[in-house]
């Protein structure tokens, strides 16, 4: 055979072999790849209709599906990245742009430094100026309600990196036509008498005597950094109510080690699906110190729900809730509630928000400069609600919005295109309790105006209203009563909220209480463990790692499983994290 066919025979034979083996990953994925950063939504094979095949969809599909599940579909992707970010220095994600020696800002952070961000949330800064002062009116309208009842509310501004970092920027044009949100928000609430930290002011402040960098180069969050920010709330906190509260101490010696971990550093850097790291000038490497946080007999554990974004996350990784509060939750966006980093209770929107409300000690609405031209989330809109207006006087307003709607064609065309008019009642629910929400005032003339409205919510006019609260108020300030309350979380299979509701009503009639009960702490412990199970199984790469432990050990991915929750378990047990209700501490578990 000639020397010619047997090069064309191997090339050949190499391109068989290439081809086979994407289609064996595609199908089977015996290797396993680095899953990409970002949101993506990943197509369903499609079932193959011959309906769907004749209009062309059923092809549309496909390609779709294998377009975003052939072999080796992450590395390929990476390399792709990493040669247009090497050679070219570009960013293949909208959204993130680099600038000087290798920085990340994200797009909106950018735009706000800038003064361009304001355009993507209003045509102009009269509309804009009209936007903020509605949500300053609103806010010191529950924040005069909210004291009646000695509740303290007040904001809290977290840095932005282009605001202390603007050396690194890309360099474009300042737009000063605009408003900018921080400024100017953060400037009419001290104006008006609301509590406002802003957090920038200060770090500008101490960045170029701190001795470490306060936002890492490829990540968007603040880092050790957070700390101190914490500290200078905690001492903003106090000074609102006149109370001690836990402090935070610090070592002498600086390390290099991360708490949180390197990944979450770079997160900015994560969502390029680079094939390799990002190098960087030394002098930007992390650095921590040690600290703790300290109580003493003169400390108050109070109780306190946030209102705000992921910065608040990040603070929450360094420094534990359950370390400086009684009882505390943190409503992200003011849509999902947490309790701490790790565990998500619930949607807002389920929970009975004019206790959650008027049961804290202090309520924060926690924000960030670019996120500020997003107002509050819709949180003083609905604060003003749960607390003026009640539930039946709600629906009757709405009722009249809708019939006042029905025939409107101007309201049909914009909401009811390609929807039947026989649930174009239901669609109107949904559209006009939206426009209520937005804009309470413009729906309620009760509560409208400048001043505090004097309007309540008819809940709280009720004799046993309370006294109910302060008993609440009394559990949630009682860190060990608490403890022992959110036991019958795990035994008894219901929301923290509903153990709340179940012991304060056992302090209000006599009935045996909680707090008193006794329960066994291995029976405890099992049901975490049971849950930890099932925290294992929904969260996939925890539970591809642990079926590969099973195989590596040669027992079943239930005896993996069982043995990795009860580790974990056991492990927060050791670390102080979960406390048993009873002595029984036993912990055997290591995977």
């Amino acid at each position: 055979m000639k020397k010619g066919n047997w090069l064309y025979g191997i090339l050949f034979g190499l391109l068989m072999v290439f081809l086979f083996s994407f289609m064996i990953q595609e199908h089977f994925k015996p290797f396993k790849t680095k899953e990409l950063m970002g949101y993506f939504m990943k197509p369903e094979k499609p079932k193959f209709r011959w309906e769907w095949y004749k209009n062309g969809f059923f092809q549309q599909s496909i390609e779709k599906y294998i377009t975003n599940n052939y072999g080796f579909r992450e590395p390929i992707i990476r390399l792709y990245h990493q040669y247009c970010w090497d050679f070219y220095g570009k960013e293949y994600v909208s959204y993130i742009y680099s600038g000087k020696e290798r920085w990340l800002y994200y797009g909106h952070n950018i735009e706000d430094y800038y003064g361009t961000e304001m355009y993507h949330w209003y045509p102009d800064a009269e509309a804009a100026q009209k936007g903020y002062e509605q949500e300053v009116r609103l806010m010191n309208k529950v924040k005069g309600i909210l004291d009646e009842y000695d509740v303290t509310l007040m904001t809290f501004i977290a840095p932005s990196k282009s605001i202390i970092y603007p050396e690194y920027l890309p360099r474009r044009e300042h737009d000063t036509t605009t408003l900018n949100a921080r400024e100017y928000l953060s400037r009419r609430f001290k104006e008006t008498g609301m509590p406002c930290f802003d957090m920038n002011n200060y770090f500008l402040q101490m960045k170029d005597t701190c001795s470490f960098y306060l936002f890492p180069p490829t990540g968007d969050h603040w880092n050790f950094s957070c700390v101190y920010a914490t500290d200078s709330l905690l001492h903003f906190m106090e000074a609102q109510r006149g109370i001690r509260l836990p402090k935070i101490e610090y070592g002498n010696e600086w390390h290099s080690t991360c708490r949180i971990g390197d990944d979450q550093n770079r997160d900015l850097e994560g969502e390029l699906n680079l094939l390799r790291p990002i190098r960087f000038n030394p002098k930007f490497d992390y650095k921590e110190l040690d600290y703790w946080v300290t109580t003493d007999s003169t400390t108050v554990k109070p109780s306190a729900l946030f209102i705000g974004n992921s910065f608040l996350l990040r603070t929450m990784a360094y420094v534990p809730p359950k370390e400086v509060f009684s009882d505390f939750q943190f409503w992200y966006y003011n849509r999902v509630a947490y309790q701490d980093v790790e565990k998500i209770i619930d949607s807002v929107s389920t929970f009975n928000r004019l206790d959650y409300l008027l049961d804290a000690d202090y309520i924060v609405w926690f924000s960030s400069s670019s996120q500020m031209y997003r107002a509050t989330e819709g949180f003083a809109e609905d604060a003003i609600i749960q607390l003026c207006i009640g539930n039946e006087r709600f629906r009757q307003r709405q009722e009249q919005l809708i019939d006042s709607l029905f025939h409107d064609q101007a309201t049909h065309n914009a909401i009811a295109w390609d929807y039947p008019d026989s649930l174009y009642r239901v669609k109107l629910e949904g559209y006009t309790l939206d426009l209520m929400r937005k804009n309470p005032e413009a729906y309620f003339p009760e509560i409208a105006g400048e001043g505090i409205p004097t309007v309540r919510n008819p809940k709280l006019l009720e004799e046993d209203y309370g006294k109910k609260r302060e008993i609440r108020r009394q559990i949630k300030r009682n860190p060990e009563w608490m403890t022992k309350v959110a036991s019958f979380t795990v035994t008894d299979d219901i929301t923290l909220q509903q153990a709340i509701d179940r012991e304060t009503d056992n302090v209000l009639f006599g009935r045996p209480l909680m707090r008193d009960a006794q329960i066994e702490g291995k029976a405890y412990r099992d049901v975490l463990i049971r849950q930890m199970e099932q925290k294992i199984r929904n969260y996939k790469e925890w539970f591809d790692a642990v079926k590969a432990d099973a195989e590596q050990k040669g027992i079943t991915v239930d005896e993996a499983v069982t043995l990795h929750a009860t580790y974990t378990v056991d492990q927060q047990i050791r670390e102080g994290k979960i406390k048993l209700p009873a002595t029984d501490t036993t912990t055997q578990g290591n995977p």
